[in-house]
């Protein structure tokens, strides 16, 4: 049943398709943390998203992949709601507005793909 559904070999090849939107967005997101770097430009701050994910293995997914990308870190879990605190080296006020409903400044499409993979 439920504890089987890994298995299943769609979910790996889902999983093998997701590293290439995953490896695309480190890298964007390497080009941006070093012109952040060499500018100076920065405004971090500590967000909170809500990815609407129903299990542990999804919300561990989508976490472990913001921590990978650079410029992001995945620093709490509320356990009771699944939302996400992420420390983002450089947030927009405008996006700030708006959190923790658009979590795509933050994590583009992340969330949807670890539904497909692991719900």
């Amino acid at each position: 049943g439920k504890n089987l559904r890994m298995l299943n070999p769609v979910r790996w090849f889902t999983f093998l398709v997701y590293l290439f939107p995953l490896f695309f967005a480190m890298a964007k997101a390497n080009v941006d943390v070093a012109y952040r770097v060499i500018t100076g430009r920065i405004n971090p701050a500590i967000v909170k998203i809500n990815p609407n994910l129903k299990n542990d293995l999804s919300l561990t997914i989508l976490a472990n992949s913001i921590t990978l990308t650079p410029g992001t870190l995945s620093v709490d879990v509320d356990e009771k709601t699944n939302e996400l605190y992420v420390h983002w080296i450089n947030i927009d006020p405008e996006v700030l507005k708006h959190m923790p409903r658009d979590y795509h400044p933050i994590c583009d499409s992340f969330p949807d793909w670890a539904r497909r993979i692991a719900e």
